[in-house]
C-alpha cells in the first residue's frame, strides 16, 4: 500500500509544480461591487462570489467604494480614494471595472465621463506590469416604471460610452446589463444588487473571464455565423435611437442612398479598422459595403485569406464604437474634423443605412 501512495504522488508531483497559480483580479467600482445593503458583504459581495465560484482560477480583491465615480469633477472621484492605491498595490493580473451609476448624478459632467474613464484605464495601462482591462456595462434601476429616464441614459448613453472607451483602450466588455434583468428582487431598493443579483454579476463576469482567458485551441475554424449577439444588436438600436432624435433637429440632406459596391472587396478592411481611421466618405463606402454584402447573401467575409470575419456584426460594432454622442445625448456619425452638420447630417443618413442592412433590415 505505502509504495503504491509514493508511486501516486510521484505521478502528481510534476502536475503540482507546474500548476499555475491563480490569476489577480482586482474588481474596481462603486458600492455595487463593495456590496452595499447586502446581509454580509464578505461572503455575498461579488467579487467574492467570484473566488467562491473558481478558486482555483481567480483571487479577487474587492476595490469598490460606496458612492465613486469614473467623473473626476465628482464628489468622490474613485482615482481619489484609497481604494486605488490598494488596488495599484494588488498587482492584478486583470482588473474587472464597473463605474457609472453614481456619475448619474452629475448630469452637467455627462459629456466627460468617457473621457475619465479613458483616463482611468491609462492608469492602467501605464503600471510596470499592466494588467487585463474589462469594462462592464450597468445594471439598471429599479422599478423600471419609475426609472424610465435613467434607465434611458444608461442604455443610450452610458453603454455605448463603455463600449467606445472600451475600444480605444483595447479592453474587454463584459456585458452585464445584457444579463441583468430589472427585477426588484434583484434590486430590492432599487440601485443595489440583492445577494441573487450579486452572485448574478459574479457569474456573468466569470463567464466573460473564463472565456477570455482560455488557451486557443489548436486549430482556429473559421466561425460560424449566426443572428446578431442580443447585446450587439441592442445598442446597435440604442445608437439609431439617438441618430433619429439627431436627426430631428438637423436639416435632412439629399438622398443618401447606397447603390451597392461592384466590387466589395476593396472595402472590406473597415469592417476592422482601426477607430482613430476615419477616411472621407467612410459611411457612404460603409453603406455601398453593406449593401453588397446583404445582396450576395455572405455571412462570413474573408478580410485576409486567414482572417474570416462575421460581416453583420463587424460593421455593427463599428457603426456603435464610432457614434458620436451630443451632450444633449443625441449621437450622429461624421467622417470630418469640421463642424459641418450638412456632412455629419449625410454622413448619418449613410450611417443609418449601414446599420439597417447589417441588422438584416
Amino acid at each position: 500500500m505505502k509504495a503504491r501512495w509514493l508511486a501516486v504522488w510521484t505521478l502528481l508531483m510534476p502536475a503540482l509544480a507546474h500548476a499555475a497559480p491563480p490569476l489577480r483580479v482586482a474588481c474596481v467600482g462603486d458600492s455595487i461591487t463593495y456590496g452595499d445593503q447586502l446581509t454580509d458583504r464578505d461572503t455575498q459581495a461579488y467579487p467574492v462570489v467570484l473566488q467562491r465560484l473558481a478558486p482555483e482560477r481567480y483571487l479577487t480583491g474587492n476595490f469598490g467604494v460606496n458612492g465613486a465615480t469614473a467623473l473626476h469633477n465628482s464628489y468622490l472621484a474613485w482615482t481619489d480614494t484609497p481604494a486605488c492605491r490598494a488596488a495599484q498595490d494588488f498587482a492584478p493580473d486583470i482588473v474587472v471595472i464597473m463605474l457609472g451609476i453614481n456619475d448619474l448624478s452629475y448630469p452637467d459632467h455627462a459629456a466627460s465621463y468617457a473621457d475619465d474613464l479613458l483616463a482611468l484605464t491609462r492608469l492602467w495601462q501605464a503600471q510596470p506590469i499592466p494588467p487585463r482591462l474589462f469594462l462592464c456595462t450597468l445594471t439598471p434601476l429599479a422599478p423600471a416604471f419609475l426609472q424610465g429616464k435613467a434607465n434611458r441614459t444608461i442604455r443610450n448613453v452610458m453603454n455605448p460610452a463603455i463600449r467606445t472607451v472600451a475600444a480605444q483602450a483595447g479592453a474587454g466588455v463584459i456585458d452585464i446589463s445584457a444579463n441583468f434583468p430589472n427585477r426588484l428582487a434583484l434590486l430590492p431598493d432599487g440601485v443595489h444588487p440583492s445577494a441573487q443579483g450579486a452572485e448574478l454579476i459574479a457569474r456573468t463576469v466569470l463567464a466573460a473571464l473564463d472565456a477570455a482567458t482560455a488557451p486557443p485551441p489548436q486549430i482556429q475554424p473559421a466561425p460560424e455565423a449566426g443572428p446578431v449577439a442580443i447585446s450587439v444588436r441592442n445598442e446597435a438600436l440604442a445608437a439609431r435611437d439617438r441618430a433619429a432624435q439627431w436627426l430631428a433637429a438637423n436639416p435632412a440632406p439629399p438622398s443618401a442612398d447606397a447603390e451597392p459596391a461592384a466590387d466589395p472587396a476593396p472595402l472590406l478592411p473597415l469592417l476592422v479598422a482601426p477607430l482613430a481611421d476615419a477616411p472621407p466618405g467612410l459611411y457612404s463606402s460603409l453603406a455601398a459595403l453593406a449593401a453588397a454584402l446583404a445582396e450576395a447573401g455572405q455571412r462570413i467575409v474573408f478580410i485576409t485569406d486567414d482572417q474570416p470575419v462575421a460581416w453583420r456584426e463587424a460593421l455593427l460594432h463599428q457603426l456603435v464604437q464610432r457614434q458620436k454622442i451630443a451632450t444633449d445625448g443625441t449621437g450622429y456619425w461624421t467622417d470630418t474634423d469640421s463642424a459641418d452638420i450638412s456632412a455629419a447630417t449625410r454622413a448619418t443618413h449613410y450611417a443609418l443605412r449601414a446599420l439597417a442592412l447589417a441588422l438584416g433590415e
